[in-house]
């Protein structure tokens, strides 16, 4: 928000959220900092001055960079069965279509297509993984919302047919634009997902569905049948240490709620105990988004 609309709004008596900039001390080191301002009223209500308070954020962003990484270290590790067993299954063609090939001394046009096709998935597959392996700057641009799930659901796939689990994807044919951190929103979701799929030992179906709630917001709802959450921990869901797993430490909706809360969004969650969770995560749109179909 540029300096105008936020002074604007401020003489409209509102109180602002908290930006995140940088300051230079006095010894010229640079630090974060968290600007926090609002009005302030005399008896008449009328605005008399405002204040402007700023808090040194450089420790607790450092933190949270290092806790983002561990939990997407421990997510990748979870991941590398799955894709290793996704990786196997052209593998296996292509092999296959190698040694008919070496018997007949003949090649086949149609046999070199699925290879091709088979090599095009295992790269796909790579490609997507180490992406979210590698640690990369942050770096905010505008993504199609549809084709980031997308992704997500390729790496997820094997994972989810080893719990007997499928997803279903639903969403508007319109481009969903955000602005974001695609490798953070990736973790987010996996993270979702992941929890969706462990919900459900004894399988079922995953659903999915991206769509806009307005012009200036956009609603991804990830909904599972599984076991639910207990009522007694939902006020509490995102703490650390907070989870119905056996084996869970609860860092990963945690994570999850810091990067969306960057994102300048919320995560919602619903959940009833033998009846399953829906997880609702609100985000802004970009302006490409925004443009009435008539101006696109």
């Amino acid at each position: 928000m540029k300096k105008k609309e936020r002074l604007k709004r401020l003489l409209a008596g509102e109180r602002l959220a908290p930006i995140e900039t940088v300051r230079k001390q006095k010894d010229g080191s640079m630090i974060e900092v968290s600007v926090t301002m609002s009005p302030i009223e005399d008896d008449a209500g009328r605005i008399t001055s405002f204040i402007s308070v700023s808090r040194d954020v450089t420790e607790r962003n450092r933190m949270e960079e290092l806790l983002r990484r561990s939990e997407k270290l421990t997510t990748v590790g979870q991941l590398a069965a799955g894709v290793a067993h996704e990786i196997r299954n052209p593998l296996t063609t292509l092999r296959g279509f190698l040694q008919l090939q070496q018997q007949t001394h003949k090649v086949n046009p149609e046999h070199i297509g699925l290879m091709l096709s088979e090599l095009d998935r295992i790269n796909l597959i790579v490609s997507e993984f180490l992406i979210l392996a590698k640690p990369q700057a942050v770096r905010f641009q505008e993504k199609d919302l549809r084709f980031i799930m997308k992704d997500v659901l390729s790496l997820l796939n094997t994972q989810a047919h080893l719990y007997g689990v499928e997803f279903s994807l639903n969403y508007l044919d319109d481009p969903v634009f955000v602005h974001c951190e695609e490798n953070q929103l990736k973790q987010v979701f996996i993270n979702v997902l992941k929890n969706a799929v462990e919900a459900m030992p004894d399988g079922g179906l995953v659903k999915i569905e991206i769509a806009r709630l307005d012009f200036e917001e956009v609603a991804v709802t990830i909904t599972d049948k599984g076991e639910g959450i207990p009522k007694e921990l939902l006020p509490h869901i995102g703490e650390p240490f907070i989870t119905s797993k056996d084996t869970g430490t609860g860092l990963g909706l945690m994570v999850s709620q810091r990067i969306i809360q960057s994102h300048r969004g919320t995560i919602e969650i619903e959940s009833e105990v033998g009846k399953g969770t829906t997880v609702v995560i609100l985000l802004p749109t970009s302006a490409s988004s925004r443009r009435p179909e008539s101006e696109s």
